[in-house]
């Protein structure tokens, strides 16, 4: 008869946490799991519970864990292993602590990266639909000329500006001159701090982050481009999701 494995990890005050909420949400679950990183609960290479567990775990159903761990795995997070199960990623601490960090200081007239995420995480998602329906062959153009820099960019301020050049792209697309000013505010405040986090604008670029955020934004621009909405809404929340998780743990 074979012996039931040992609980992998413990994760009951991450659960508390979830539960204490009216309803665990993929993204509760998705930033549950990454803040497990910073409390020294998970490490790169350590074996997840499976589903069940985890569901009862976090007190939810296993179709919200089962979203949580796409999201993961489609960022590079995780790697999945046929008869063995899953896995964070070996590569996990390089690609959180390669994205945007916040500086230690506060910039009083500027607001930080985390209150810029947040508010964009509030919004930016639901606002794929416009892009979506509205844009043509112009827009998807720019949007895959940015990428292209993405792609190419030696040193870390190009890197940048071709990140915020593929989401200028998609908030042209919408035709909403309103949200076009909202995003050209966000533009101006992360260049006047020199997209705070960095100490060397002209250090190159860690690749597996270059990897990783040109596969998701071409990701969302692909759904775009076939008309998805709602494929480019979960995308972009995803995304966010991932950058706003990374930010709790190493912020």
């Amino acid at each position: 008869m074979s012996q039931s494995p040992p609980p992998l990890i413990e994760v009951t005050d991450l659960s508390g946490r979830i539960a204490a909420q009216d309803k665990a949400t993929a993204s509760k679950v998705y930033r549950a799991i990454l803040q497990s990183i910073r409390d020294g609960v998970l490490k790169p290479g350590d074996k997840l519970p499976n589903e069940r567990d985890l569901s009862e775990q976090f007190k939810t159903s296993r179709s919200t864990v089962r979203h949580a761990l796409a999201m993961m795995s489609a960022q590079g997070l995780l790697e999945r292993k046929v008869g063995s199960g899953t896995f964070l990623a070996e590569g996990l601490m390089q690609l959180l602590s390669e994205s945007d960090l916040p500086v230690a200081a506060h910039h009083r007239d500027v607001p930080t990266y985390t209150e810029i995420l947040e508010g964009r995480l509030l919004f930016e998602p639901a606002m794929m639909a416009l892009s979506a329906q509205r844009a043509d062959a112009e827009d998807f153009a720019l949007m895959r000329h940015h990428l292209a820099m993405v792609r190419d960019a030696d040193q870390w301020l190009q890197f940048k500006e071709g990140i915020y050049g593929v989401h200028q792209a998609i908030f042209r697309a919408t035709r909403n001159r309103f949200l076009m000013q909202v995003f050209d505010a966000v533009v101006a405040d992360r260049r006047a701090v020199q997209y705070d986090g960095r100490s060397n604008l002209n250090g190159p670029v860690g690749a597996i982050v270059r990897e990783q955020t040109l596969r998701e934004l071409t990701a969302i621009v692909e759904a775009l481009e076939a008309r998805d909405a709602k494929a480019a809404t979960s995308l972009t929340d995803g995304y966010f999701t991932r950058i706003l998780a990374s930010l709790s743990v190493y912020g």
